[in-house]
């Protein structure tokens, strides 16, 4: 049963990383991003510290991200994290996290299957959509062993590389990470702030289709279904 007294808690570590390591989240997510900063701040996986929880029960809703300034292509940041919310929705609870930085703030929230009905707030939900125009499409065929690939930028959750937890989480074999989906997405983007909403899960293996608008939304579909949702804030520099 999840611990609600990790509400508030706060952990700090130094993070260190070095240009190798954009090289193997490039690597992993089609190529160079902003959005590298997420793994860096949230190292292991958003799913980490929910005490308590049944982990095959965890599944990552959404991802914010707002760059502060321009990250060094190495160095190291004091990141502090925060469990922000425990909100109840009903058929479960969502844990929010802040990770912060001098650099960059990034927030997950991740959703507890069977943890709600406990009495707490619900919590408003971001309004994601996109425009009626026209987006701009392509498409990327992840491979057998994209969510291995993604598991060396840090992230070790089992749920993408443990066929039986796979299995008792309800898949029939392991997942690709979201932040893989979301990080293949944007690539090549140059912004400020992202927001995202993991609507379906995606099978390494799966072709996506990736729709993005010049004013900065984007959507992502895989075997006909929308898997991600979202937008950015480009930078000054963009020239979009």
């Amino acid at each position: 049963m999840l611990n609600h007294d990790i509400l508030g808690v706060v952990e700090r570590q130094v993070r260190t990383w070095s240009a190798g390591d954009a090289g193997v989240y490039a690597a992993a997510a089609g190529g160079p991003s902003p959005a590298f900063a997420i793994p860096l701040l949230q190292h292991g996986g958003p799913q980490l510290g929910l005490t308590g929880a049944d982990m095959t029960q965890v599944l990552h809703a959404e991802q914010s991200l707002w760059l502060h300034g321009k990250l060094p292509a190495h160095g190291s940041t004091v990141v502090t994290k925060t469990v922000t919310d425990i909100y109840d929705k009903g058929s479960g609870a969502l844990v929010v996290s802040t990770w912060e930085s001098e650099y960059a703030t990034t927030r997950s929230s991740c959703f507890v299957k069977g943890e709600g009905g406990f009495g707490g707030e619900r919590g408003e939900t971001r309004e994601l959509t996109v425009p009626g125009t026209r987006p701009e499409i392509s498409f990327f065929r992840t491979t057998a062993d994209q969510a291995l690939r993604y598991r060396e930028t840090g992230d070790e959750n089992p749920m993408h590389h443990d066929a039986e937890f796979a299995r008792r989480a309800g898949f029939a074999q392991p997942i690709l990470h979201g932040l893989c989906t979301l990080g293949i997405t944007v690539r090549g983007l140059d912004f400020t702030e992202l927001h995202a909403r993991f609507t379906a899960p995606v099978t390494p293996g799966d072709e996506l289709r990736i729709e993005r608008w010049p004013t900065g939304e984007f959507r992502t579909f895989a075997n006909g279904r929308q898997v991600l949702l979202g937008s950015v804030r480009f930078s000054e520099v963009d020239s979009r």
